[in-house]
C-alpha cells in the first residue's frame, strides 16, 4: 500500500510539474505568436499608396476609427459606389486588411463599398499584442456596432467577408448578436483550441495534443465568457446565408482538420453552403487561392531565387533577410503580375451576394 501511495504521489508531482511548465510554455507562446503584427517592407503585394500612384484618381478611401474595448481601431471605407451594398472585411492572422487590397478593390470595382480594418495589435491599429484568436470576433463585433450607429452605412445591405482568422470571425460574430445579410468565410476554422492544437502539432509534434487543456485555460483567462465562441455555433444561431469555402490542399488550416468545412454535419443553418476550392494543384492552398494563375507562377519563381540568400543567411522567411538583400531581390518585381487577383474567386463571392440581394 505504501508503494502504491508513493507512486501516486510521484505521478501527481510529475503531473503538477508538467502542468506548471506546460502552462508557462503556453502563456509564453501566446505572447510570441500574437505579438504586434507589422507588414513586411518588401513584398510582392501592393500597398494602397502604390495603387494610388499606379492608378491616379481611380480609387478612394476614407479613414475611420472605432472603439474596441479600450482601444481605437483603424479602418478605411474603400470606394464611393455602394449600389451593391457594404462588405465588412475581416483579415487573417499575421497580416492586416491591406494585405488583401487586391481583393478589396476587386469588390469596389463591382460596386460595393468595402470597410476594411486592422484588428487589435495588427498593423495600423494599436495594441502591444492581438491577444488571441477570440479577439477577431470581438473586433469585428465592434466594427459592426460602428456600422449600425452610422445612418448611411446602416441603411446599406450588409455582407461579411473573412479569410482564415477572419473566416472564423465572420461566422463566430453571428453568435454574438450581430447581423448581416450574407457571409463568406474562406479557409476559416471553427474552434480556436482545435486550430491551435493543429498548428502546434505541425511545429512540435504530438506533444501539442497534451497542451489542449492548458490552451483552454489560457483562453479562459484572456477572454472569459468569449473563450468558447465558435464558428459553428455562430452559423447555427441564425438562418443568415453563409458560404463556406476552403482550399482542398490547405495545410495551414487543414481541410479535413480544423476547417469549418470539415464540420458540415454539425451545421444546421438551412442557408449554409459549402464549396471546395481547387483551381489547380498550385492554387488550392491557404493563401494562394487569392492569386491569379500568372501571379502564382511568378511568385514561385521569385521564391526559388530567394532560396539562395535564405540558405546563406540561415533564415526561413524572406523578411528575416538583411534589408539590403531584400531590396536587391525585390527591386525588379513586376507587381502588375505578382499582385494579380483570382477574379474567379471573386466572381463566386459576388454571385453569392447578388443571389441574396435578388431574394430580398
Amino acid at each position: 500500500m505504501k508503494n502504491i501511495t508513493k507512486a501516486l504521489i510521484g505521478i501527481g508531482g510529475l503531473a503538477a510539474v508538467w502542468g506548471g511548465a506546460g502552462y508557462t510554455m503556453v502563456r509564453t507562446s501566446y505572447n510570441y505568436v500574437f505579438a504586434k503584427t507589422s507588414l513586411p517592407k518588401y513584398t510582392t503585394n501592393r500597398t494602397f499608396k502604390e495603387i494610388e500612384e499606379r492608378y491616379p484618381g481611380k480609387y478612394t478611401r476614407k479613414p475611420v476609427q472605432f472603439p474596441s474595448g479600450e482601444l481605437m481601431l483603424q479602418g478605411y471605407l474603400y470606394g464611393e459606389r455602394k449600389e451593391r451594398g457594404l462588405v465588412v472585411f475581416s483579415h487573417g492572422i499575421f497580416s492586416g486588411h491591406e494585405t488583401y487590397i487586391g481583393g478589396i478593390l476587386n469588390l469596389v470595382d463591382r460596386g460595393y463599398l468595402v470597410f476594411g480594418f486592422d484588428n487589435t495589435g495588427c498593423c495600423e491599429s494599436p495594441g502591444e499584442t492581438s491577444k488571441g484568436l477570440q479577439q477577431g470576433p470581438r473586433d469585428l463585433a465592434a466594427a459592426l456596432d460602428f456600422v449600425a450607429a452610422d445612418p448611411e452605412l446602416s441603411a446599406l445591405p450588409r455582407f461579411l467577408f473573412g479569410h482564415s482568422w477572419g473566416g472564423y470571425s465572420v461566422c463566430a460574430v453571428l453568435g454574438m448578436g450581430r447581423q448581416a445579410d450574407g457571409v463568406v468565410a474562406i479557409s476559416g476554422f471553427s474552434e480556436p483550441v482545435d486550430v491551435t492544437e493543429e498548428m502546434g502539432e505541425g511545429m512540435v509534434g504530438p506533444i501539442a495534443r497534451t497542451m489542449k487543456p492548458l490552451i483552454r485555460l489560457e483562453n479562459r483567462r484572456r477572454f472569459g465568457e468569449d473563450a468558447g465562441i465558435t464558428a459553428v455555433d455562430g452559423i447555427n444561431s441564425t438562418d443568415t446565408p453563409v458560404l463556406i469555402m476552403h482550399g482542398a490542399g490547405d495545410d495551414y488550416v487543414r481541410y479535413n482538420g480544423a476547417g469549418i468545412i470539415n464540420q458540415r454535419e454539425r451545421i444546421t443553418n438551412p442557408n449554409a453552403e459549402f464549396l471546395t476550392l481547387d483551381y489547380s494543384a498550385e492554387r488550392n492552398g491557404h493563401n494562394n487561392i487569392f492569386l491569379s494563375e500568372e501571379a502564382k507562377l511568378y511568385k514561385d519563381r521569385l521564391e526559388e531565387r530567394l532560396e539562395v540568400p535564405k540558405k546563406e543567411y540561415h533564415v526561413k522567411e524572406s523578411w528575416e533577410l538583411p534589408e539590403e538583400v531584400q531590396a536587391e531581390y525585390f527591386r525588379d518585381v513586376d507587381k502588375d503580375i505578382s499582385a494579380g487577383v483570382n477574379t474567379e474567386l471573386f466572381d463566386t463571392v459576388d454571385a453569392f451576394y447578388q443571389k441574396i440581394l435578388a431574394g430580398k
